[in-house]
């Protein structure tokens, strides 16, 4: 008997998904922490060789464009179902604005308060909060960059929607083929500014034909090469970790974190994706949003706490320094994560649906 899935269309939560999304952040903040340590020699062979592994496999701009992948699923997902744009905005509204307004006044109140900040000092004028918090610019909080993304792909994913239903899958690959083209393209790459990169913004829309086509690829695939494709996957994700992040390596990430959510999502039986059921994915997974927006207030404070360069000073090897600082600064951003889920995020998201039951209900004007 077949463990294929048909269709996951009518299923209202993938809790394996939002598990990767967890799994994701958490490479964010390794990705981070490892970039601290590059320019410190390593302590012999195996030190080299581990550490190297760690920096391809926490690929974090890798992590970003799985991120995208799966928004543009996921968003499809809950278009196909209702296309209500005014619908779609207003959960995309609340579901990505509250948490990054209440991280980005939490940095100015530090700022202010304390003299602290992430990356580098930013200017902090009136102003400046205020473009951050609206998610136009991100120099802040140097990985909200991807907010702005995810802002700027909304008109995107509803438009590849509307395409697909209206055009079929062709003109969504066009769609992607003329996105990738413009990647190579430095103008249109940082057409917003800042840390801003556009050079993943096709993900989006390969994201919705994952929604669209996946059942037909997975079905292709079959469930003996699950495991094996799978892992390919993974391999390709960690070999793009290691490469300069080009067009193509972006590319190659994009197809990789398409190709694992497929299996993921219409295959869901391969033994290889039974971590992801597991509390801690599942928690991680919850909170994944809230820990991307504060990692880097995390890692800030495991600096302070543990001083990465005078452990290595000291003789540690920069692999050892680089797990050490980077589960520290889990461990640090965690709580302040799951506080800002719980008491941010999901209340805005139960808002912005309460609204659009109020508008759904409400007598039309004669």
């Amino acid at each position: 008997m077949s463990d294929f899935v048909p269709s996951p269309s009518s299923v209202k939560f993938l809790p394996r998904i939002e598990s990767l999304r967890g799994v994701a952040a958490l490479c964010v903040v390794g990705y981070h922490v490892a970039g601290l340590m590059s320019e410190s020699a390593p302590r012999g062979m195996a030190d080299a060789v581990i550490y190297r592994v760690l920096s391809a496999a926490w690929n974090g701009t890798g992590a970003v464009v799985a991120f995208f992948v799966i928004s543009g699923f996921v968003l499809a997902r809950s278009l196909d179902a209702n296309s209500d744009p005014i619908r779609f905005v207003r959960n995309r509204v609340f579901r990505l604005f509250p948490a990054a307004m209440a991280v980005v006044a939490l940095l100015a109140f530090l700022h202010w308060k304390f003299g602290i900040y992430v990356g580098y000092e930013a200017n902090f004028s009136p102003v400046n909060v205020i473009l951050n918090m609206l998610l136009i610019k991100s120099d802040i909080n140097g990985p909200m960059w991807s907010m702005t993304v995810e802002c700027a792909a909304a008109p995107l994913i509803w438009s590849s929607v509307w395409l697909f239903k209206r055009h079929g899958e062709r003109a969504l690959w066009v769609v992607v083929a003329v996105l990738f083209a413009l990647s190579f393209w430095g103008a249109y790459v940082n057409l917003l500014g800042g840390f801003t990169n556009l050079t993943p913004l096709h993900a989006f829309v390969v994201g919705c034909l994952v929604h669209f086509r996946g059942e037909r690829v997975a079905s292709a695939i079959g469930r003996k090469a699950t495991t094996p494709v799978a892992a390919l996957s993974i391999i390709v994700f960690c070999i793009c970790g290691s490469r300069h992040q080009s067009g193509i390596v972006v590319m190659l990430e994009c197809l990789a974190a398409a190709t694992f959510i497929i299996l993921l999502v219409w295959q869901p039986s391969a033994a290889l994706f039974r971590p992801l059921d597991t509390r801690p994915a599942r928690f991680f997974g919850a909170i994944s949003y809230s820990l991307y927006l504060l990692h880097m207030l995390g890692i800030s404070f495991a600096i302070r706490l543990l001083d990465p360069l005078g452990l290595y000073a000291n003789g540690m090897a920069i692999s050892a320094v680089t797990v050490l600082t980077t589960i520290v600064a889990v461990l640090l951003t965690t709580p302040a994560a799951y506080l800002s889920w719980r008491l941010i995020e999901l209340p805005a998201i139960k808002f912005g649906k309460g609204l659009y039951r109020q508008r759904a209900s409400a007598p039309e004007a004669v």
